[in-house]
């Protein structure tokens, strides 16, 4: 108790504050990548990896293929990425994964940045480490090689820069820096990115009385530079293919994902349901609902121009997803942080509040770290974990230190407290890395295609050639074999 008592951890202690926050992210990089590359590529990760194989094996960061077909689906943007991840950590799960979890983590350094920028360092730190332990990114999307959230971060980057670069009047680096990522954005995901920037303008400037910036001189520049570099793409793809199917094809993705693809039967199902699955999956900031709901809250909110942007931006921009039937969560990946950010601030203007709230809020985390704990020393003794061996030995240690988390949130008050809640979190990621992602390497339906390809490389080995055969490929050859062998140079 002394320990407590002599002020190592309370909220007025701002040094060792710090160094538990250093501590934390420390583990939770590692938590990131660690067994990153055990489980199989599945779902859309097989596609996203062939693409940027044959990208590397045809020399062509241009045009997209499959086998090589031409692909008509996303831009190259995403590919190159994988690509340059494969040329750097070599041909492994690992490296095609590595861009999305590295994308993660540099979204909440941004995050960071602005919120210690614009309202100060420790609510920068609490409103970025709440992203980065938002369960739907942190235990699953930040797992997969999935195009999302490096989009996102894209956005995010666009999005801020109009916000950071209106404050200090740098009109010139508003629109470069806006209409730069945007443009990046285009080349991962198509149209509909050009979206983001058309809303976050018109809103902003709207909301400052300051639409004649639309029409200076730095905003024309800039989306002329913008305009050209999408028609300097579309030159080049129209050299090797044809631009005219593929913009097709782009337009139809972006026809699908907007309003213009709704149908009225499922528009009052996904109005309703929509915005609450995106307030259900930014858990745990879920819970930070409990201290908005006062009027003083929403003044105190009002009273940040930073804030005020991201509220304003996020309504304006969110609205075009909310009324699209068909919307996945995942295209508004973006606003996650934006919305954290703007919940974390009553939260922190309350941190040094005892009530039901804070109570509430604490206890619901006391009961899972004790059941967290309970299961780490239950695991090994469970039958469907006997295929791995080593748990006997490792779920007593995650145990531990969880029970030692739980421990010192017990003890600690205000801002620790919250440190210790995402201490929590991310050691949960790791236990999950360390039992989950071993047992998806085994267990998983792509386990079986895994092991098939290991032999098939055993027999073939790195240089000889290997053939597909599909029932795609046997109508080919039966219906146009002298095309099918000069396609396939047989």
């Amino acid at each position: 108790m002394k320990f407590f008592d002599a002020g190592f951890l309370q909220p007025t202690n701002t040094k060792n504050i710090y160094r538990l926050s250093f501590l934390i992210i420390i583990l939770y990089t590692i938590s990131l990548f660690y067994n990153l590359y055990l489980a199989p590529l599945y779902s859309e990760e097989p596609r996203r990896a062939l693409v940027a194989l044959e990208m590397l094996l045809n020399n062509n960061f241009i045009v997209t293929t499959i086998l090589n077909e031409t692909f008509y689906d996303h831009p190259p943007l995403w590919n190159i990425v994988l690509a340059g991840s494969i040329k750097l950590f070599g041909y492994s799960t690992f490296a095609l994964r590595f861009p999305s979890a590295f994308s993660f983590l540099l979204t909440g350094i941004i995050t960071f940045y602005m919120g210690r920028k614009y309202i100060g360092v420790k609510f920068g730190l609490l409103s970025a480490l709440y992203y980065l332990v938002c369960a739907d990114l942190y235990f699953y999307f930040s797992l997969t090689a999935e195009i999302d959230i490096f989009y996102s971060l894209l956005v995010i980057l666009s999005i801020f820069s109009v916000f950071h670069f209106y404050q200090q009047k740098r009109f010139y680096r508003l629109f470069g820096f806006a209409y730069f990522f945007i443009t990046l954005a285009f080349l991962t995901k198509g149209f509909a990115s050009f979206a983001f920037i058309i809303i976050t303008l018109g809103v902003y400037l709207l909301y400052n009385r300051d639409l004649k910036l639309l029409f200076s001189w730095p905003h024309i520049f800039s989306a002329a530079l913008s305009a050209a570099a999408v028609y300097f793409y579309f030159y080049i793809y129209g050299s090797y293919e044809d631009l005219g199917k593929y913009i097709s094809e782009m337009w139809g993705l972006t026809h699908q994902r907007t309003l213009l693809g709704d149908r009225f039967s499922g528009i009052i199902k996904h109005l309703i349901f929509y915005p609450l699955n995106f307030v259900a999956v930014i858990f745990p900031a879920t819970l930070f609902l409990l201290f908005i709901w006062k009027k003083e809250q929403i003044r105190n909110i009002k009273t940040q121009p930073y804030l005020i942007f991201l509220v304003i931006t996020f309504i304006a921009n969110f609205l075009v997803y909310w009324i699209s039937y068909g919307a996945r969560m995942r295209y508004v990946y973006m606003f996650f942080p934006m919305v954290i950010t703007v919940l974390t601030y009553p939260l922190f203007l309350q941190l040094g509040d005892i009530n039901w709230k804070h109570k509430t809020y604490h206890m619901f985390f006391t009961v899972i770290m004790i059941i967290a704990a309970l299961a780490c020393f239950v695991i090994p003794f469970i039958g469907f974990f006997s295929i791995l061996p080593h748990l006997k030995f490792t779920m007593p240690l995650f145990g531990l230190l969880l029970i030692t988390v739980l421990i010192f949130h017990h003890k600690t008050i205000g801002y620790p407290k919250h440190l210790f809640v995402i201490a929590f979190i991310v050691v949960c990621r790791l236990a999950f890395d360390h039992v989950a992602l071993p047992l998806k390497a085994l267990t998983s339906s792509s386990a079986p295609n895994e092991a098939y390809a290991d032999n098939i490389h055993k027999i073939i080995g790195d240089e000889a050639p290997l053939y597909l055969f599909t029932r795609k490929v046997y109508a080919d050859i039966f219906k146009h074999p002298l095309n099918f062998m000069k396609r396939h140079h047989f």
